[in-house]
């Protein structure tokens, strides 16, 4: 019929993935290495290559703290986020990959400079960012680095953070559990059947996919709403590959909103922090 609109079907189910913690790991970095538990958040023991200094932020040259460390080869961490960041090592070896996030939680008037820089306020007179976001290769041997000693520049680095309380509390993931299928955010879609958003609504606080919780407004931080790369044009095939946290109750530097990392789904190499929400 002319001029009939033709409702559009809604967005496919995903599946998020949510965090089982535990309190029961005698050394948390080494049990993560050693791929019996999947990932630590928080903490002030990243793993670092013998002899690496401490990241440091590319626009205050603050140190950065760890906020997520996920060992690709252990079968505690999901095959399908695996496949996403394209984990060489199969799981079950234990030490292999390790995906990686720091962020800079130094003070500043836009809120904490990661914060700032997702929203596009980032101040300092870098001209990189302030995050590092990185996949490493582990020696398996590395598993028992905790015996060795501490690093003093390290341990030095440690002090200076924890003054400026800015470590996050150690948390270890001993894997993760695959929650609810959910449906994109009321606010990109919602012409849903009745009951339907209710049932799939997507989940707030720390998460592997699904879709993220999303608000009013929207900052992409690199600015690349459209991925550009390769030969088929700009295109807005994005997936949430992690979900930080969502507002103070989840995480008490991310005050202004949910902030969450998008992954081109055609060049899996494109990746961005975004923050939404209502402010």
């Amino acid at each position: 019929m002319p001029g009939r609109v033709v409702p559009q079907p809604p967005p496919p189910l995903l599946t998020a993935y949510f965090p089982e913690y535990t309190e029961d790991t005698a050394h948390p970095l080494r049990a993560l290495l050693a791929g019996t538990v999947s990932a630590i958040r928080g903490g002030s023991h990243p793993y670092l290559a013998p002899g690496e200094d401490w990241p440091r932020c590319q626009r205050c040259a603050h140190p950065l703290i760890p906020y997520l460390q996920i060992n690709l080869a252990s079968e505690t961490t999901p095959t399908q986020f695996r496949e996403h960041v394209h984990a060489a090592a199969p799981a079950g070896e234990g030490a292999g990959e390790l995906w990686q996030l720091f962020v800079c939680a130094a003070e500043t008037n836009a809120g904490f400079c990661f914060e700032a820089w997702t929203m596009q306020q980032a101040e300092g007179d870098g001209d990189g960012e302030p995050w590092l976001l990185r996949t490493v290769r582990v020696d398996p041997a590395s598993a028992n680095a905790e015996d060795e000693g501490e690093d003093e520049a390290h341990e030095a680095v440690r002090a200076t953070l924890a003054d400026a309380d800015e470590i996050l509390p150690e948390q270890v993931i001993a894997a993760w559990m695959a929650g609810r299928e959910e449906t994109v955010d009321v606010e990109s879609y919602w012409d849903y059947p009745e009951g339907f958003y209710e049932e799939h609504e997507p989940a707030e606080g720390l998460k592997l996919l699904g879709y993220p919780v999303l608000g009013k407004y929207y900052y992409s931080a690199r600015d690349i709403d459209q991925c550009k790369v390769g030969d088929d044009g700009p295109h807005f095939d994005w997936r949430c590959l992690v979900q930080l946290g969502t507002r103070e109750e989840d995480n008490p530097f991310f005050t202004t909103g949910n902030i969450f990392i998008d992954q081109c789904e055609r060049h899996p190499q494109v990746l961005d922090a975004v923050v939404a929400g209502t402010w």
